[in-house]
């Protein structure tokens, strides 16, 4: 098991890596032109699973925590990690916590990806490694499945940046809750960055694992899953696209 997850979590990387400086706007996002926002689907079951919390220490239930180089996460050579004061701070003491959203984010994270795709700016931008991204399920609508808040932080829990990329697994039964992918759909992550547009991210997927790649950030990033058309990405394609 450890050495399967070794294998996509590489792939997720390498894939990251070759994005960094790739940004590729509207022209590779394809959406039904009979979409408007309002019809972004929200999976309840999914949100209700998400606002479950431990009453014992606040924390949701399905909160994964690990060291970012773990068989569960991993970190692309030459990343390096500081805490908000700007000490560095070796990976091996850096962890990686991945929290179910409660239910007040999941509305708000999907009144945001809601306002992106239908702003009359760019606001939505494929660092997939797809070379055409969709965006809509079977039925022509955006169906968010998961809402995730991913972050790194030292033993005491401050929180740290990184300049490179991060890549973090999640199974696919978690990000799927009780709705199932129809054959030609599979699973998109998309993060939100500072200024609010969202950024479709390198995703694969083996054997019920999906794992996703992150590049650069700070503080708590705000990351969805996506039911899409499309097939699952088991290797790296080559990929163009215009730099900026």
């Amino acid at each position: 098991m450890k050495k399967k997850m070794a294998i996509i979590l590489s792939l997720v990387l390498a894939c990251s890596m070759s994005m960094t400086a790739i940004a590729a706007p509207s022209p590779s996002l394809v959406t039904s032109n009979t979409t408007p926002g309002t019809q972004i689907i929200v999976d309840d079951s999914v949100a209700v699973s998400n606002a479950t919390v431990s009453a014992l220490t606040g924390v949701p239930a399905a909160t994964q925590t690990s060291t970012v180089n773990s068989d569960r996460s991993a970190v692309l050579e030459g990343t390096s990690f500081r805490t908000a004061a700007g000490q560095t701070v070796d990976a091996q003491s850096v962890a990686l916590v991945v929290a179910p959203a409660l239910e007040q984010k999941v509305t708000e994270t999907t009144d945001s990806y809601r306002a992106a795709l239908t702003s009359p700016r760019t606001q939505i931008y494929n660092h997939s490694g797809r070379a055409q991204l969709n965006l809509t399920n079977r039925e022509g609508k955006v169906r968010i499945l998961d809402t995730v808040e991913v972050s790194l932080r030292t033993s005491d829990g401050q929180l740290v940046s990184h300049n490179g990329s991060v890549s973090f697994t999640r199974s696919l039964a978690q990000i799927l809750g009780d709705y199932v992918l129809a054959e030609g759909e599979t699973v998109q992550a998309l993060c939100r960055r500072a200024d609010g547009s969202w950024v479709a991210v390198p995703v694969v997927i083996r054997n019920g694992v999906v794992a996703v790649g992150l590049a650069s950030f700070s503080g708590i990033v705000d990351v969805i899953f996506t039911a899409v058309v499309g097939t699952d990405m088991t290797e790296i394609p080559a990929v163009t696209s215009p730099r900026t």
